[in-house]
């Protein structure tokens, strides 16, 4: 990853995490000519405050506080800010383990809460606008088990994958990618004073509001993490995939001429298998072979090679009525559509390609 041909999308959960956790990972990308964006799903609304900010906390409310740290924080990184709406913060509570927990109180709205589905999605729609190179987010337990931190580390995960983009997490020892600090050091620091209502800076240390210390880190390590299923378990889905389809291409075969239940269960069968494969998966691979199985059973018996009789005759299984029509065509259109139908990255090709068109258009 060079930083100074990057675009690359930080994915946060509340204000502060983007400059204690990638700061110099963002400013390191930002003074090398390359576009920092800083995603943030909450604004720490359940976060304590420092007692120097409590009168501001109480004129505008914390939510807008932070709001204003971030954007200050953003500037002094060099960076930009994206918002996602729709969940608030989890708030926290430590456990016994010595990791973090979601409040007792965490409200229904909060990260933690979410359906990392839902969370991918509105995820996906910066990205679409942003059209990054590389994602970075937290570790898979969030760097100490804050659950909006590991919520925004899995739909992370969901998204890079859609996208078919680079995911790198923080790591806590040396690994593929690594930032000093000390060339953008003061940027860093200039990012930690904004966020005055959680922190304060002495010395080489961050003092939390809660009491905790810890050192600024002299080098941020990240690690490329592979968010598609390992090889062996992709083509066992295949596998699975192919053999599924084989199985409802024969049972089909056999009853589609039962009208009207038969023929009625046999294409929905069919349909829903292949287009299932294709929406929940988004592999184009796992549809061809569900494809092969369905479409590739249905063409062997039309066929006939064994010789029960030739399509079309009173002997055949997939004789020349409107069900065997049927069962002969729709199942090949809806394959051609599953097939045909682009990806997440493909969809945002082209989303992205019409908006340089767009934009091309108003310079002229």
């Amino acid at each position: 990853m060079d930083p100074r041909l990057e675009r690359v999308m930080f994915v946060h959960a509340h204000p502060d995490d983007e400059t204690l956790s990638t700061g110099a990972a963002i400013a390191t990308v930002a003074a090398g000519g390359g576009d920092a964006v800083v995603v943030t799903f909450t604004l720490g609304e359940r976060g304590e405050v420092r007692p120097e900010r409590q009168a501001a906390v109480d004129e505008i409310g914390i939510g807008e506080v932070r709001r204003a740290e971030l954007e200050a924080a953003l500037r002094a990184l060099g960076a930009r800010g994206r918002r996602i709406h729709g969940w608030d913060d989890s708030g926290m509570a430590w456990h016994a383990s010595g990791k973090a927990g979601a409040a007792p109180d965490a409200p229904p709205t909060s990260m933690s809460r979410a359906d990392v589905d839902d969370l991918a999605d509105a995820l996906g729609a910066v990205v679409e606008e942003v059209d990054p190179t590389a994602l970075v987010t937290y570790d898979a337990d969030g760097g100490y088990g804050h659950p909006d931190h590991v919520a925004a580390h899995r739909a992370a995960v969901l998204v890079a994958r859609r996208y078919d983009l680079p995911l790198y997490v923080r790591a806590k020892g040396p690994a593929d990618v690594a930032f000093p600090l000390e060339p953008v050091k003061q940027r860093v620091l200039a990012a930690l004073a904004q966020h005055s209502s959680q922190l304060t800076v002495d010395g080489d240390d961050v003092l939390h509001v809660g009491g905790q210390r810890r050192p600024i880190d002299r080098v941020e390590h990240y690690r490329l993490i592979e968010t598609r299923p390992e090889r062996p378990t992709r083509w066992m889905l295949r596998a699975g995939a192919l053999v599924a389809g084989a199985v409802v291409g024969v049972v089909g075969t056999f009853s589609h001429q039962q009208l009207p239940w038969g023929l009625a269960l046999s294409l929905i069968a069919a349909v829903g298998l292949i287009l299932g494969v294709r929406a929940a998966s988004g592999s184009r691979p796992l549809t061809v072979a569900a494809v092969i199985g369905v479409v590739g059973v249905i063409a062997i018996i039309a066929i006939d090679p064994l010789g029960r009789g030739a399509w079309g005759t009173e002997r055949s299984l997939v004789p020349s009525n409107l069900a065997g029509w049927l069962w002969s065509l729709v199942p090949a259109l809806a394959s051609l559509f599953a097939l045909a139908w682009p990806d997440a990255e493909a969809r945002r090709r082209i989303r992205m390609a019409g908006k340089a068109r767009t934009e091309g258009g108003r310079d002229r």
